[in-house]
């Protein structure tokens, strides 16, 4: 990158793969490992383009580093045009869903919004339902707010894995807790759970329940 119109042409350059992929500037960064808000910043140019960066893009997206150098040559490492869509069909992309655990239901949403209309993230896992944000501090540190969780729904009137962390999707709203069984051993009740211990815990009747999902994994960017 030997002057600006360097760093420029190379920039574009990173914006014409993301697009051959399909993906949003979120998605294609998370694709490489890369801080999607680091990535945004350097697409709009107020952030310099690291070697990391280049390297990190080339070795997800299966590109040719001389040609995102200099644009001589192809993009792709091999010959076929389709590479980087098999590359990309090897990422699990689950929906991001537009609710927050402790906003709305889930139930409500699966009803009125087609999941193939919702923005989809890169998942490191595979076999998970949703990625859903969290929203407030009563998991925190664990679950920080903002941080997105994948969940996968379970049976839980064949079991429940106590003392593990869920999403549960209520008709008074969604939210994320540690489960117990009830105090007053009624089969019918659980124990929701905070590890912030500032928020005291409460029991939900699971008749109210439209669901429950396990969560999987966290991702918050530190």
């Amino acid at each position: 990158m030997k002057d600006n119109a360097d760093k420029i042409a190379i920039i574009g350059r990173l914006k014409q793969i993301r697009q051959t992929t399909n993906l949003g500037t979120g998605d294609f960064a998370r694709g490489a490992g890369i801080d999607p808000r680091n990535y945004s910043s350097i697409e709009n140019g107020k952030r310099a383009v690291g070697e990391r960066v280049l390297r990190d893009v080339c070795n997800a997206y299966n590109v040719d580093i001389n040609w995102l150098l200099t644009g001589e040559g192809d993009m792709l490492n091999t010959e076929s045009t389709s590479a980087l869509t098999l590359t990309n069909d090897k990422v699990t992309l689950v929906p991001l869903l537009p609710i927050s655990a402790q906003g709305g239901t889930l139930h409500d949403f699966v009803l009125a919004v087609n999941e193939r209309n919702c923005e989809k993230i890169i998942s490191p896992i595979g076999k998970v339902d949703f990625a859903i944000t969290v929203s407030g501090d009563s998991m925190a540190p664990e679950f920080p707010s903002g941080s997105q969780v994948l969940i996968k729904k379970i049976n839980e009137r064949a079991f429940i894995d106590w003392g593990r962390t869920y999403v549960l999707d209520t008709c008074n709203g969604t939210v994320i807790k540690k489960l117990m069984p009830s105090d007053s051993g009624d089969s019918a009740l659980v124990k929701c759970v905070s590890i912030n211990p500032a928020y005291p815990p409460f029991e939900v009747n699971l008749h109210d329940v439209y669901g429950i999902y396990r969560v999987m994994l966290v991702m918050a960017i530190k």
